[in-house]
């Protein structure tokens, strides 16, 4: 009889049990559902990144990112050949388009399969999100995908110049943009979907509680508007004094950041009580 075969046959544990313990472990806390108090916040701080991402593809790309309103209006414009100075530009609105709706899709699947909010399903999706907006910030980095300066855009006449591969960072940032969304629905924030404005807006002005003294939906629809606007504002600044590249690695930061957050975010009480 071998050793292990004995110890397991004395009750003592072999020396493979603290190695499945520890995974044990490791899978039961990645299972447990995240206690929602104060979600809001990761919520809009994707906000922030969306007006990050939407600045910089629009002043590179002429397209948006998050918000498929514009980019639904700008391919309309192709079908008339308009903007005359940007004849591609419906490919890119239409590329932002189907890769955010596919990475809807795939997303919220995965998500609903795994748990939505368990913690393991949360940290791999901002892992997921943060490492595409990473490879897209490379390519740029790279010079793999052209992206012309302020000064050659002002020197070029006529039409601007258009990169078929830039459609390879719109598809991966597009794509990932798609998981903010689907985080906010999870939670319940349909309030703040940290990706379009015109809906915020309107359901904003219309609350009749608007002039309530305590109404946190207000002031989490104001907040998610003025964190778009800040970080439009604040890509701006970073692409007119450094790059494109530098406002993806900010963005990817961001995701990293909350991805971490999640990692040490509180369990629900009754999972803490069971356990």
């Amino acid at each position: 009889m071998d050793r292990d075969s004995k110890d397991a046959e004395e009750g003592r544990p072999t020396p493979s049990a603290p190695q499945s313990g520890l995974l044990h472990r490791f899978r039961k806390y990645n299972a447990t559902q995240v206690d929602k108090t104060w979600t809001s916040i990761p919520v809009l701080a994707t906000s922030y990144v969306s007006g990050l991402t939407d600045s910089a593809a629009y002043n590179a790309w002429s397209c948006f990112i998050s918000m498929q309103t514009g980019n639904t209006i700008f391919l309309g414009l192709g079908a008339s050949h308009q903007p005359a100075s940007k004849p591609f530009g419906w490919l890119s609105s239409l590329l932002s388009i189907g890769c955010f709706m596919l990475g809807v899709s795939t997303i919220a699947f995965c998500s609903r399969k795994v748990g939505a909010t368990l913690r393991g399903t949360l940290v791999a999706s901002f892992l997921f999100q943060a490492t595409l907006i990473v490879v897209a910030a490379s390519l740029v980095e790279g010079k793999v995908v052209p992206i012309p300066s302020r000064e050659d855009e002002e020197k070029a006449s006529g039409r601007t110049p258009y990169y078929h591969i830039s459609l390879l960072p719109l598809a991966f940032l597009a794509f990932q943009a798609a998981g903010q969304i689907v985080v906010s629905r999870s939670f319940g924030h349909n309030h703040i979907p940290s990706i379009v404005l015109t809906s915020l807006y309107s359901d904003l002005v219309a609350d009749p509680l608007f002039f309530q003294p305590v109404n946190v939906k207000r002031n989490e629809r104001i907040a998610s508007a003025v964190l778009i606007l800040t970080g439009a504002i604040s890509g701006g600044w970073i692409m007119r004094e450094s790059s494109m590249a530098a406002v993806l690695w900010f963005a990817a930061a961001i995701k990293y950041a909350i991805m971490v957050g999640f990692i040490f975010w509180p369990a629900e009480r009754k999972e803490i009580s069971t356990s």
